[in-house]
């Protein structure tokens, strides 16, 4: 029988190690067949390939799968990776972000579920650690665009194609203002530009390996400067017209190598013709822009033309991140983009003529110098005084007799009688006490055993005239009674007649009203204009109105972290009775800031951190927006601390559409 159930069990042991084994490798066939079209990254210890389910990103939930293994292929486990994807802020939008963190599911393979918002792009950031190795990547993700390119950590597997001698290179269209020369170099202004294919002669559809060479006119070659490469799919291609924008156009991310070379990898999605613009600056030799056209099967591409002179980019009106060499569509809502000259990038300036400036309303003020103050209101309420507060308790275990103060409010005068008290130790005290006195009668008040006994009864908080009663009497008290010590009012107790209480509990809590604090909750911004002394006007509304003049007595050292705000404590005359604890006040606060730069505060642009102001220029309509350091708000105003000189005129109005137009034509560093 023991031997049929041992058979059973390794059966069914054996059924279940089996199920599992066909479920891990099905679900690793399926995660390798997924991820064998994908594109692989390489940094410095991982190879790293990732997917997505779906095949492309997209509005809502999404689930991406990540290969990864060692410089040697081998599958890396239990790494952990974690990134975030983030689409840009645009205009009064702030940015969105998407956590993605991936888990383990097999042996090399991970996946990460995510959300995103909207369309548009959101650059991948991804961080990849395993004991001692990390790396840090990111990559160019976009809604509805099924690849990925790596922008920063890493390059792409399929540009590292060998450099041969039989590259293809593009020589240029007759009737253009750009040449080649006999190494294939395009004269771009102050630049030589040279593009070759790396895997084949031909352009394709899929990846393209490429290499773009940039020297200067002494064919020296430039190393690290910026360089951008925009590949947009011809509009006279079948269906491109309704094509969407974001995959109508790509940036290509160019890694520097050696001797003035830039690799990428230009992804074509169809076949047919394309446009190629390549934008490159620097702060020597300034800003050059060249644009070729080709089509796949085509071993030329032709230079078409070149960005017109004077302008620097173009950009979207609504996504001013856009920034493209050539005329086209945004990639993120289709528009046309505009051009932004040179002037306007470098300067910072922009032009409004009075008709538009009437149009939108546009005002102006001066910065100037002025004394104000600023007004602090803070809500408190009243509290009782702590430092005349006091408790009732005893040194023995008692019962209690008559309760005097019987109830919570009940106000009492120093020396009223609390309630009474039966205590066996008590009474035995007493009778110790009498028969010592009796003893040593002859020796004189002034005997060491009597004021023993005698202060053994005062230590147990008897008062004197209740010891002298006691000799008068000549027999112990049996309910001895216990006495205020000053005036007040009952503001806690935990007896009633006949309850018992032990040794060193509080029976009583009595606290003077005659002063009372007020306890307000004042901001931590408003912390550095305070002081202890500092005068205050405290407001009660329920009291007719009532002000009572008061300084700050103390500043508490601790902020509450759910408020963010410090107690202020104010200590009010109560003498006639009428405040009580845990009444509203209102507390008011008057600061003067001294002679300080001050402009409206209609005229400060808040974007995120950072603050802006326009300043109206005065010659052809000229404004010019400028980063400032901002202090203090009050009445309106806004204290300037760096940025700004006084007299100088600020925009206050129509300044949100100035700001648009400044985005557009500056892309100035602060938005």
């Amino acid at each position: 029988m023991k031997q049929r159930l041992l058979v059973s069990i390794i059966i069914i042991l054996a059924v279940i190690l089996s199920y599992f084994s066909y479920v891990y490798r099905s679900s690793t066939n399926a995660f390798t067949q997924q991820m064998s079209d994908a594109k692989e990254y390489r940094t410095d210890d991982y190879r790293i390939a990732i997917a997505f389910e779906d095949g492309v990103p997209a509005v809502g939930n999404n689930t991406a799968i990540l290969q990864l293994r060692d410089a040697k292929g081998n599958a890396v486990s239990e790494a952990k990776i974690r990134g975030q994807a983030e689409m840009a802020a645009m205009g009064s939008m702030p940015s969105m972000r998407a956590p993605v963190i991936f888990n383990e599911i097999s042996p090399g393979f991970y996946t990460a579920e995510f959300d995103l918002a909207m369309r548009g792009e959101w650059p991948l950031k991804l961080q990849i650690s395993k004991d001692n190795t990390s790396a840090d990547l990111s990559f160019d993700m976009a809604t509805g665009r099924s690849s990925l390119t790596i922008s920063g950590g890493g390059v792409s597997m399929a540009s590292e194609m060998p450099v041969n001698d039989n590259q293809a290179t593009f020589p240029s269209t007759p009737g253009v203002d750009l040449s080649s020369n006999k190494q294939g170099f395009y004269t771009v202004g102050k630049y030589l530009i040279k593009v070759a294919l790396l895997e084949n002669a031909k352009l394709r559809q899929g990846d393209n390996p490429l290499i773009i060479t940039v020297q200067d006119s002494q064919n020296n070659a430039l190393n690290n400067i910026d360089i951008r490469l925009l590949v947009t799919q011809s509009m006279t291609n079948p269906g491109a017209e309704d094509t969407p924008a974001q995959d109508n156009a790509a940036l290509v991310t160019l890694l520097p190598s050696t001797d003035g070379r830039y690799r990428g990898t230009i992804v074509l999605p169809q076949a047919g013709d394309y446009d190629f613009a390549i934008d490159v600056s620097s702060e020597l030799l300034g800003h050059g822009d060249l644009i070729l056209t080709g089509q796949t099967g085509s071993s030329e591409l032709h230079a078409a033309t070149a960005t017109p002179a004077g302008i620097s980019h173009y950009t979207c009106s609504m996504h001013t991140s856009v920034r493209a060499a050539a005329p086209g569509s945004c990639p993120i809502c289709g528009m046309d983009l505009v051009p932004v000259s040179k002037q306007q990038t470098q300067s910072g300036v922009i032009s409004i003529d009075a008709r538009r400036r009437q149009l939108i309303g546009v005002k102006t003020a001066t910065a100037e110098y002025r004394e104000l103050s600023k007004s602090i209101t803070a809500v408190g309420r009243i509290a009782y005084d702590q430092h005349s507060a006091s408790e009732i308790n005893l040194k023995f275990d008692t019962w209690i007799g008559e309760l005097k103060a019987d109830f919570i409010g009940a106000r009492v005068e120093r020396g009223q009688v609390l309630f009474t008290v039966y205590s066996p130790e008590l009474l035995s005290a007493q009778q110790e006490y009498l028969e010592t006195r009796g003893r040593l009668a002859s020796r004189g008040s002034d005997d060491s055993l009597l004021k023993a006994a005698r202060s053994r009864l005062s230590l147990w908080n008897i008062s004197s005239a209740d010891i002298r009663a006691l000799e008068q009497r000549g027999r112990p008290i049996e309910f001895l009674p216990i006495y205020a010590e000053k005036n007040g009012v009952v503001v806690n107790k935990s007896i009633v007649s006949g309850s018992y209480a032990k040794a060193g509990s509080t029976l009583l809590q009595l606290a003077d009203l005659s002063t009372v604090w007020v306890e307000a909750e004042v901001y931590e911004a408003d912390l550095s204009l305070l002081e202890k002394g500092m005068s205050a006007t405290v407001n009660m509304r329920n009291l007719s109105e009532r002000e009572y003049p008061a300084k700050i007595d103390y500043i508490y050292p601790s902020v509450n972290p759910l408020t963010r705000t410090t107690r202020i404590r104010l200590v009010l005359d109560n003498s006639d009775g009428e405040l009580r604890p845990d009444m509203y006040a209102q507390v008011h606060f008057n600061k003067e800031l001294g002679k300080r730069l001050w402009v409206p505060e209609e005229g400060v642009m808040i974007a995120g951190e950072t603050r802006v102001v326009f300043v109206d220029l005065g010659s052809e309509g000229k404004i010019k927006p400028v980063l400032v350091n901002t202090g203090q708000r009050t009445k309106g105003w806004i204290e300037i601390t760096e940025g700004l000189s006084g007299g100088e005129q600020v925009i206050t109005s129509g300044n949100f559409l100035i700001a648009a137009e400044a985005k557009l034509k500056t892309g100035i560093a602060q938005w």
